[in-house]
């Protein structure tokens, strides 16, 4: 265990000054938004106590999020990733104030376009964030996505904890102000970060994405994946379905049992801290089988969902709660660092793009259709459909173990195979 703990240290210190202030800056957004996301899914509530139409509306959010992706696709390997961010963190200021006013005067219409803003701000500060670790942190290497993962986290876990304590003091409506002080310190962090690229994100749609071949080519690539490549896209499907209905459903549910918006907090942030541990995971099971270790993962999702199933009481929800986080907690890291491993050096930063443009199709889906089913079923049976979706994937990483060798750290994709 000493030695785990050594490696990790010396990880840390390898990575890259700009990579460490790009995480940093995400540290303390997602701290800021730890102040509202336990309360989110409640906050949607006030509009109205309807799972489909909760589920539309983070639907829409994760719709823009994934329609933003596209063009972001092709640019990704010219622009520079701090502009990218820096624009996203600029669309924030304008969604805080949408939510804010939308929250104060029940107004589904501007609530609806602040969603959509969410997610195209959101795209920006995510895929521009993973772009640049994927260039700059040793690509093809799970550590520096790892120690992402897990700083992004530890910023929600701090972020809900202090909200846990705090929420009875300004209430639902007002929470999004916490957001503001992230926003305006990464106007100071990111100019340090020093990079190659186009400086205007409007400079690179003007030179780089102008036409339709353009929509034609990333649609092209797309296609040109390989089997191996495919296979973590569908994990990586599976894990936005699971990130958005957690986000979305695990609250509600909790309030379904009577739990205090302090004790919703709470479970939000236990549920998260599995993920502040992923950089310690990736440590651990650096010599093992990826395929075994992505379905024992997955296994232990399985488990988690289909006890929900049974169990409707706090404690068990709490503890079931960070079991599923702790499945993707170990599985997002590996499959991330495989498909960047399985690229041609010049589709790095096209195929984070197309990795996260997958995450987001399961993030419209997800809460979308475990919606309808939870209305119509009762929400445990949305659990129970998760539950054998991870089951299948479980089995399937299993029968693929061959797989560990494309994505060892050794193996240097074929240009000619790989497109």
């Amino acid at each position: 265990m000493p030695k785990i703990f050594g490696d990790i240290k010396n990880d840390y210190k390898q990575v890259p000054l700009g990579v460490k202030l790009i995480i940093f800056v995400i540290f303390l957004r997602t701290m800021g938004w730890g102040f509202a996301d336990p309360f989110f899914s409640i906050y949607l509530y006030q509009f109205k106590n309807d799972y489909t139409v909760i589920g539309l509306f983070s639907g829409l959010l994760s719709l823009s999020a994934l329609i933003s992706i596209i063009p972001l696709l092709r640019l990704g390997d010219k622009m520079k990733e701090k502009i990218i961010i820096s624009d996203g963190q600029l669309l924030y200021l304008f969604v805080i104030a949408g939510y804010v006013i939308s929250g104060i005067f029940k107004n589904i219409p501007l609530l609806i376009l602040t969603l959509l803003f969410n997610g195209i701000a959101q795209t920006f500060v995510v895929v521009g964030t993973e772009m640049y670790i994927e260039k700059y942190g040793a690509p093809g290497k799970a550590r520096p996505f790892a120690l992402y993962i897990a700083m992004d986290y530890l910023g929600w876990t701090l972020g809900m904890l202090i909200a846990a304590f705090t929420v009875r003091y300004y209430g639902l409506n007002y929470m999004f102000l916490f957001i503001l002080p992230s926003i305006v310190s990464s106007f100071f962090i990111l100019p340090r970060v020093s990079e190659k690229g186009i400086r205007s994100l409007f400079a690179g749609f003007r030179h780089y994405f102008h036409s339709s071949k353009d929509v034609l080519r990333v649609i092209r690539d797309f296609k040109d994946l390989n089997s191996k490549m495919l296979f973590f896209l569908v994990i990586a499907f599976f894990d936005g379905v699971v990130y958005m209905f957690s986000y979305i459903f695990i609250p509600l549910l909790g309030l379904s049992v009577n739990m205090s918006l302090s004790s919703v907090a709470i479970l939000m942030a236990v549920m998260y801290f599995p993920f502040v541990l992923s950089f310690f995971f990736t440590e651990a099971f650096e010599k093992s089988s990826k395929m075994d270790i992505i379905s024992i993962g997955l296994f232990i999702g399985a488990v988690s969902f289909t006890l929900l199933y049974f169990i409707v009481d706090k404690y068990g929800i709490l503890i079931l709660a960070a079991t599923i986080s702790l499945s993707m907690a170990i599985v997002r890291p590996l499959y991330s660092g495989a498909i960047t491993r399985l690229s041609r050096p010049s589709m790095v930063g096209e195929m984070t793009g197309i990795n996260s443009l997958v995450q987001r199709i399961g993030r419209v889906l997800g809460p979308v259709l475990t919606g309808v089913v939870a209305d119509h079923y009762g929400l445990p049976t949305s659990f129970l459909m998760i539950a054998v979706i991870a089951f299948g994937l479980g089995s399937i990483a299993l029968i693929l173990r061959g797989y560990d060798y494309f994505i060892s750290p050794n193996y240097l994709p074929n240009p000619q195979t790989q497109n």
